[in-house]
C-alpha cells in the first residue's frame, strides 16, 4: 500500500472514525483546509510509530488499526499502559513543542494520517479551533488511560481479561475482537502467558466469549460485564441445571 494525500483518498467524510478524530469532527471548511496536508500512510504491525523523549517533526492519527501505548520511567524499562484504536492522535506535543510523554508501537496493520508540524503552522491551521479540538483529544486520551489504569486494578487475572477484552471491543467498534498475542496482554496485565491462555480459557468456560479460532472472539458482553465486576457466573457445566 502506498501513501497518498487525504485530499485524493476522499477525504475525512469516508472515515469511520470521523467523529472520534482530531481533524475529522471539525467543520467542512476546516476539513478542506487541511485536506492538502494530510497524507494518509500505511502502517506495519510491529513498527514504532513514536518515541518518548523526541521532539515530533510530525503528528499523526490512526485511522484504522489498534496501538500499544508505552512509558518508561527512571529504570528506563518500557511497558505498556494501554492499547488504543482509530482516531488516536500520536506526537501531538510536537504541537506545543515538548517531547513525546509516551511511546508507541503498532500491534496490528493498519492506516495512519500524518501531518507536518511546521506546515501546518504556515497554513495558519494551528490556531484556536485546533487547539479546542486538540484538548478534546487530550480529554479523550486521559479517560482512556485511566479506563485502563482501573483494569489493571481489577482483582484477578479473569476480572482483568475480562475488563480487556470489552475495552477491545469499544476500541474496535465490534463483539467480534481480534485479539493480540498472549505475551501483549501479559505484558499489559503484569502477568504470564501462562496465566492468560487459562484466564482465556476460563472465560470460554463461563460463556464469556466464543473463540472462532486463535486470533477472533465473540465477547459476551453481560457475562464479560459481571466477571470484571466480580461477579460470580455459573460454569458451562453448570448452565443448563
Amino acid at each position: 500500500m502506498k501513501s497518498e494525500s487525504l485530499a485524493r483518498s476522499g477525504g475525512c467524510a469516508l472515515c469511520v472514525g470521523q467523529q472520534h478524530c482530531l481533524l475529522g469532527r471539525q467543520n467542512d471548511q476546516r476539513r478542506a483546509d487541511w485536506a492538502p496536508l494530510v497524507v494518509e500512510r500505511p502502517m506495519s504491525k510491529g513498527e514504532l510509530l513514536l518515541r518518548q523523549g523526541e521532539l515530533q517533526p510530525t503528528f499523526r492519527i490512526v485511522k484504522t488499526g489498534t496501538v500499544m501505548l508505552m512509558c518508561s520511567g527512571e529504570d528506563r524499562v518500557e511497558r505498556p499502559i494501554g492499547l488504543f484504536g482509530s482516531g488516536q492522535p500520536l506526537g501531538t506535543t510536537g504541537v506545543l513543542e515538548q517531547p513525546a510523554a509516551v511511546s508507541c508501537r503498532a500491534l496490528t496493520a493498519g492506516r495512519v494520517c500524518e501531518v507536518a508540524i511546521a506546515s501546518a503552522s504556515r497554513q495558519g491551521l494551528l490556531d484556536e479551533t485546533f487547539v479546542r479540538s486538540l484538548a478534546q483529544s487530550y480529554a479523550q486520551t486521559n479517560a482512556w488511560l485511566a479506563e485502563w489504569a482501573r483494569i489493571v486494578r481489577i482483582r484477578g487475572v479473569a476480572g482483568q481479561l475480562a475488563a480487556t477484552l470489552l475495552q477491545l471491543a469499544r476500541i474496535q467498534r465490534s463483539t467480534l475482537v481480534r485479539l493480540p498475542s498472549h505475551v501483549v496482554l501479559a505484558d499489559l496485565l503484569s502477568t504470564t502467558r501462562e496465566t492468560i491462555a487459562r484466564a482465556l480459557r476460563q472465560l470460554t468456560l463461563r460463556q464469556g466469549l466464543i473463540r472462532h479460532d486463535r486470533w477472533h472472539c465473540e465477547i459476551q458482553r453481560e457475562v464479560l460485564l459481571g466477571l470484571a465486576g466480580g461477579q460470580k457466573t455459573p460454569s458451562a457445566s453448570h448452565t443448563n441445571a
